[in-house]
């Protein structure tokens, strides 16, 4: 029996001849867990504001049972005339001083949810195009034969603890991906993790994460549990042992900006701690040192970096705490580059294709989704629900679909496929999700459609996303 996820179900319902055409679902029965079944952190409401799991709100089936919801978060659009010179600039970019860090700003009341609200027209058929890729890119899982730990994250943090993987090759036993990594089994003859001095320690480098810090965030972004269990060379440890691990080798004047998303998710906002090397460090402390570096040159154009500052404020509000010192420093900082991003933002809905440099509009198609579909999994994450149904949005969200749908057949880089997926995900949950009735939880048979290509993707550098 295949189980399909609601947002399958709900393409099903809307539009049945598309739904004949769907098959190799998440099939509940043959999912072999290598380590645990995954559970996210918490159940979380349209209104939250951190980054989501993989299809944010989507009730994936398990064998253990669906698995909890998520959402995100807010800002201020300026649809000014932008250049290079207009780019908001941070301390790493020798620009002005940020405001005055002792002013304490009151957080704003939580974006509210849609649910109920009636989707227009428009809105109604973006949300089935979203939908129709989410679906038709699920099945193409990786495998533990061909691809690497680096590919594997990239998996995850498009659809987050319910990816799968092929064991040993295409077409192979299903096992769950983030059971899999945490449980140190080898991609392409590569284990993410090691023991370092009887801790647990997480590689860096080609094929493994790029940056460090990375694994922990994107298992934050998918909200693994703290106590999940992870194993290394037969010695157990939890995912609480990795957050100790980061939280000890905080360096500054290093990329930070992964180890700032995985410990604001795992940590109180207002935690501080020693690091191996003596130095005092807090959550605000690592806001600064990542306001101290550039937005411009940083990994994938500094989507990252803003995603980091974004988790920061979000997650600061949602738990009641008022956004003062560093995190007013990065709200503002924020605002600028909200107004700023939509400045440079192409008339096909896409988004500068030199990042945040200035205009650009290739038409290479895999710049253009490495591009437009970073910065949209950011601004999604970032802005506020009223925003999010801004026309300069909806143009975005609709490039992004239709540029995956359109070339479907396409073999897309790894990184930026993940991140484009993801990025319609967050929409998907923060817009539409609330605004509609919940599918009957019904389990459907289908046969396997052989129509589907295995999963490919160009292998391209693996480090630098």
């Amino acid at each position: 029996m295949l189980r399909i996820p609601w947002f399958s179900r709900a393409v099903f319902l809307s539009c049945s001849a598309f739904a004949s055409g769907l098959a190799c679902l998440l099939h509940a029965t043959d999912l072999q867990l290598i380590g645990p079944q995954p559970q996210q952190t918490e159940s979380i409401s349209a209104s939250d504001s951190s980054p989501a799991r993989a299809v944010p709100g989507v009730q994936f089936a398990t064998s253990a049972g669906a698995a909890p919801e998520i959402a995100r978060r807010p800002l201020k659009f300026d649809s000014q005339t932008a250049d290079d010179s207009q780019a908001p600039l941070s301390s790493g970019d020798s620009g002005p001083e940020s405001p005055d860090a002792s002013t304490v700003i009151t957080p704003a009341a939580p974006a509210t949810s849609f649910s109920g609200v009636e989707l227009s027209s428009e809105l109604q058929a973006l949300r089935e195009k979203v939908r129709q890729v989410l679906t038709l890119y699920y099945p193409r899982h990786q495998n533990t034969r061909d691809n690497s730990p680096w590919e594997v994250i990239h998996a995850i943090i498009a659809y987050g603890v319910d990816t799968q993987l092929f064991k040993g090759g295409p077409g192979g036993e299903k096992v769950n991906a983030v059971g899999w990594m945490c449980y140190n089994h080898p991609c392409a003859g590569d284990q993410i993790l090691f023991v370092n001095h009887g801790k647990i320690d997480a590689r860096r480098g080609p094929g493994v994460q790029g940056h460090f810090g990375q694994f922990l965030a994107i298992l934050a972004q998918s909200h693994v549990k703290i106590d999940y269990p992870m194993q290394v060379n037969g010695k157990k440890f939890t995912l609480a042992d990795l957050v100790e691990h980061e939280k000890e080798n905080c360096v500054p004047g290093e990329e930070l900006t992964f180890k700032l998303i995985a410990l604001m998710h795992y940590l109180d906002s207002d935690a501080t701690w020693t690091t191996r090397d003596g130095q005092e460090w807090s959550l605000q402390r690592l806001v600064r040192e990542e306001l101290k570096q550039p937005i411009r040159g940083a990994a994938c154009g500094g989507t990252h970096r803003l995603m980091g500052f974004s988790y920061a404020v979000n997650k600061r509000t949602q738990r009641g705490k008022p956004i003062i010192g560093e995190f007013q420093r990065a709200q503002a900082f924020l605002q600028d580059y909200h107004g700023y991003t939509f400045s440079l933002q192409n008339p096909d809905g896409s988004f500068s294709t030199e990042w945040f440099t200035r205009r650009g509009d290739s038409p290479d198609i895999d710049r253009r989704l490495k591009t437009s579909g970073h910065i949209l999994e950011w601004i999604s994450f970032s802005l506020s629900d009223q925003e999010l149904r801004d026309p300069r949005m909806l143009k975005a969200v609709d490039y992004v679909a239709t540029l995956l749908l359109k070339n479907s057949k396409h073999i897309w880089e790894i990184g930026p496929l993940g991140h484009g997926l993801h990025a319609l995900s967050i929409y998907d949950t923060r817009v539409f999700k609330g605004a509609e009735v919940q599918p009957p939880q019904n389990v459907v048979d289908r046969p396997q459609d052989t129509s589907v290509p295995p999963f490919e993707a160009r292998q391209v550098g693996g480090s630098s996303e």
